[in-house]
């Protein structure tokens, strides 16, 4: 008969030969990937090194009575709850320029209107206090989701960073307005559901980062396109002060005459519709009849599907609108007069944005000229050459509308004590040299997030190439961005410098073949494009 004391020690013998096989093989005995939030405790996964939390809820589902209003916290859970798959994508048109590796991801993930979910990446053998970093998708504010394959984040929480993607409400139902609702639900912040839900997100990450690693005080926001313009949103909303350190706005374009007014007309051209206007449209297309009640009751019991295709055909803008609530007044007013979150700021664009509607066919073209510049005089657009068509200028105006605001918002972190950073991509990847006119609109998102090599195809033509030269350049820019994430400065020993932006230096860094700060880029362009903005803007208010 065997002894306790034998038991012991063959279980002593068992630990001791297991530590041996692992220190044998290099592999790491799987740590726990359990944490605790505010709602319960959550199991991550493990890839490699880092633990990887999906589709965690920040929000309770936007459905029933809950679409169009403010985000509500989520119920709380017993036991554990597995976050190892992707929550579900917000309702979204599948698109046929799309490639097929993203539309099969939204496939498999599943769309569906309870979709405020977000997802975490974080070293294993972290230390506490990570600085996080908050990555808004972009799309338009019609597409896009945090779990897209190009945004994992296991390269940056490689880097020494908590990365967190997250999802948040777009189309009507992201930003909708009506009388009925106006009405209604006076009480209460309208319009801006999508920007509402950012920051519960924000306000989420606050309370239950440093579960996760991350430092609560070192939160850097940063996103492309919509994304982009959602960081300027958020450097405005009174309701998002304290919960982020530092933002990074990519390829964004804000109106810098007017954005676009929740419930009066705005200024003449593509943005004078208000939201509620927009809303009237909806409401007459569903033939909505009855009472303030009856008509916001038939608002909610539309199918999601009856959303999505009377949005599928309409050429408006989902960009946030002004409510004198969430958005006080037009984002670039408020930066004017210093009332950003005094955070440091970096902003900037692409050399191409216009690749976005280079392939649109001819008649497409010729309405998104039209819708362009609408409410554009010949003064406002005397800096292009003549020879240009008409769809030609309001290809080049397109593209100027991101570079112009970028360097604007940069220029107004002035009025506040926090430093700005401007930059300026002209980098071409080697293989497509020649072939297309500069550096596409988002062309350095997977660069930056490191998975270049997976999605070597996005936002650039097919069949790409990656050289050595192309991977460096990726590698150096991503470090400026974990640099400012970690630091505040995007500067550092080993890069080249890159000089904090003032308007009368006007020196932006370019990131291309070269990085070198350039002085006056592009400066009689903007300038021009800058101060027609600037002149429309005074003749509205008159």
């Amino acid at each position: 008969m065997r002894t306790p004391e034998l038991y012991r020690s063959a279980a002593v013998i068992l630990l001791l030969a297991a530590v041996l096989m692992t220190l044998c093989s290099g592999a790491i005995a799987n740590p726990d990937t359990t944490v605790r939030t505010s709602q319960g405790i959550l199991t991550g996964s493990l890839n490699d090194d880092i633990a990887v939390y999906r589709g965690i809820p920040f929000a309770a589902a936007p459905v029933g009575e809950l679409r169009w209003r403010p985000p509500v916290p989520p119920r709380s859970w017993a036991g554990s709850r597995s976050a190892d798959q992707f929550g579900s994508i917000c309702p979204q048109n599948l698109g046929e320029s799309l490639p097929a590796w993203l539309n099969d991801h939204i496939t498999a993930v599943g769309v569906d209107e309870d979709c405020l979910t977000l997802n975490i990446w974080t070293p294993v053998d972290h230390d506490t206090g990570l600085p996080v970093m908050v990555y808004i998708h972009g799309g338009n504010m019609k597409y896009g989701s945090g779990s897209y394959p190009v945004y994992d984040g296991g390269i940056l929480a490689r880097d020494g960073v908590v990365l967190v993607t997250i999802n948040y409400r777009i189309g009507f139902l992201g930003r909708f307005a009506h009388p009925s609702m106006t009405s209604l639900q006076a009480d209460e912040p309208l319009v801006n559901y999508g920007v509402m839900d950012q920051i519960a997100a924000l306000e989420w990450v606050r309370k239950n980062i440093r579960a996760f690693g991350g430092d609560p005080d070192n939160v850097t926001i940063f996103g492309h396109s919509a994304g982009g313009v959602s960081v300027n949103a958020l450097m405005v909303t009174p309701q998002s002060k304290g919960l982020f350190a530092k933002a990074i706005a990519q390829g964004s374009a804000v109106a810098l005459d007017r954005s676009r007014q929740g419930f009066e007309k705005g200024i003449p051209g593509a943005l004078e519709a208000s939201s509620e206007d927009i809303g009237i449209d909806l409401a007459t297309h569903f033939e909505m009849n009855g009472t303030d009640e009856e008509k916001l009751a038939a608002f909610r019991a539309l199918p999601v599907e009856a959303i999505l295709d009377y949005q599928k055909g309409l050429m408006i803008t989902f960009n946030p609108s002004v409510d004198g609530l969430v958005i006080p007044d037009d984002i670039a007013s408020i930066f004017e007069r210093g009332g950003q979150h005094d955070v440091p700021y970096i902003g900037g664009s692409n050399s191409w944005e216009w690749n976005q509607i280079a392939d649109i066919p001819l008649i497409g073209k010729w309405f998104f000229a039209t819708a362009f510049l609408e409410g554009l005089s010949d003064d406002d657009l005397a800096i292009y050459d003549d020879q240009w068509t008409r769809m030609g200028v309001a290809e080049q105006w397109f593209g100027d509308m991101f570079v112009v605001s970028t360097r604007y918002l940069a220029g107004q972190m002035e009025t506040v004590s926090s430093p700005a950073w401007l930059f300026y991509v002209t980098y071409v990847q080697e293989n497509l040299r020649g072939e297309v006119p500069g550096a596409a609109h988002g062309m350095e998102i997977p660069f930056i997030f490191g998975n270049i090599k997976r999605h070597p195809e996005f936002q650039r033509p097919e069949n790409v190439e990656l050289t050595e030269q192309d991977l460096a350049w990726g590698d150096l820019v991503r470090a400026y961005w974990i640099s400012f994430a970690k630091t505040g400065d995007p500067d550092g020993e080993g890069r080249p410098h890159w000089p904090r932006y003032d308007r009368k230096t006007d020196l932006t860094m370019e990131l291309g073949s070269e990085f070198a700060a350039r002085n006056g880029l592009n400066r009689e362009r903007l300038d021009f494009l800058e101060q027609r903005a600037l002149i429309r803007r005074a003749e509205f208010k008159k």
